[in-house]
């Protein structure tokens, strides 16, 4: 390999890493071949594996749900429920609390409506927004989620061509 052949490898690798995305939130969207079945996903990655909370919005017919999940062990069930957690959310120095449908697992939680809402609208607001569990938390960086959040509503742009295999 020549010295010019590397120093363009070289330069090539270090502008793909340059370029990689780093937003907190996330949007993928599934065309599932039908309208009615396609579905959307905005996500903020756990970034504490131990003691962290990601959070995952899935967008389908035109409902949005919100989900909070962990990894490292199961969030406690509330007052002995199995099917119930505590969730308390932290906005501008204010203290929310309500009770989220626990799945099966432990891991992952549903975000009842209210909560739902207020997490949106303060993103929307640009306002941080914290969240804990029994034993996990996470603080929201609002700065690409209003942007990402309509991304989430919207319908992708649809690929015109169609391979004859599949990858």
């Amino acid at each position: 390999m020549t010295n010019l052949t590397r120093s363009g490898a070289l330069f090539l690798l270090l502008f793909l890493f340059a370029c990689e995305s780093n937003k907190s939130w996330e949007v993928s969207h599934v065309q599932a071949g039908k309208e009615a079945y396609n579905s959307a996903r905005l996500s903020y990655p756990v970034k504490d594996i131990v003691n962290g909370i990601g959070i995952e919005m899935i967008c389908a017919q035109g409902l949005v749900n919100t989900y909070l999940e962990v990894h490292a062990q199961h969030i406690p069930p509330y007052q002995g429920n199995p099917k119930e957690a505590l969730v308390i959310m932290k906005i501008e120095g204010k203290t929310f609390q309500g009770i989220a449908h626990r799945h099966e697992g432990g891991q992952r939680l549903s975000l009842p409506s209210q909560l739902h809402q207020l997490l949106i609208e303060s993103l929307q607001l640009s306002q941080p927004v914290t969240i804990l569990l029994e034993g996990y938390f996470t603080t929201l960086d609002p700065k690409e989620f209003p942007e990402q959040y309509r991304e989430l509503q919207s319908a992708p742009i649809k690929n015109p061509f169609q391979l004859p295999f599949k990858i």
